[in-house]
């Protein structure tokens, strides 16, 4: 009887450190797998929230990821500079990515020059300049309003929308 409960004991100890050794692998490849994601590989997935400097809470689907991030509403299209972006949330990094985007910040905001079309430029202070684009610089945007010119660098800019 003895030897029965002794074996009965070795054998669930092996089981148990089984056990314990395959949840520090599968622990393991987890961390594996979350440190070879970048934030911008959570940008995927239908609904996503976005807390950005200045604009606060934005929620859409990421149709494109690059110099900047294209976030559609439903409504319209915001253009969202990548380093005014604090937080993300409504995705756990298992979506597919978004998509990358080849077009740049100066392109786009070109792009809305030629088109004529009216923009709100919202700064990261959460201040905001509504106008078209006058001029795309190389670290600026320039917005007319009013009758006056103002230029923005891109430094200080959170988010560009079409009006």
């Amino acid at each position: 009887m003895r030897w029965d409960r002794l074996f009965t004991d070795l054998e669930g100890a092996a089981v148990d450190a089984h056990a314990e050794e395959r949840d520090a692998l599968a622990e393991d490849l987890r961390d594996e797998q979350w440190s070879r994601l970048s934030w911008t590989d959570l940008l995927g997935g239908p609904d996503v929230r976005l807390e950005v400097a200045g604009l606060g809470e934005i929620r859409g689907r990421v149709v494109g990821v690059g110099d900047v991030v294209l976030v559609e509403d439903g409504l319209r299209t915001i253009v969202v500079l990548p380093e005014a972006i604090v937080a993300i949330s409504g995705s756990d990094g298992r979506a597919s990515a978004a998509p990358a985007l080849r077009r740049t910040r100066g392109q786009l905001a070109r792009a809305l020059r030629d088109a004529g079309a009216r923009v709100r430029v919202v700064r990261r202070d959460g201040r905001a300049v509504e106008g078209v684009v006058a001029a795309v610089g190389s670290d600026f945007v320039q917005i007319t309003a009013t009758g006056r010119s103002v230029s923005l660098p891109w430094a200080s800019i959170a988010a560009l929308e079409e009006r």
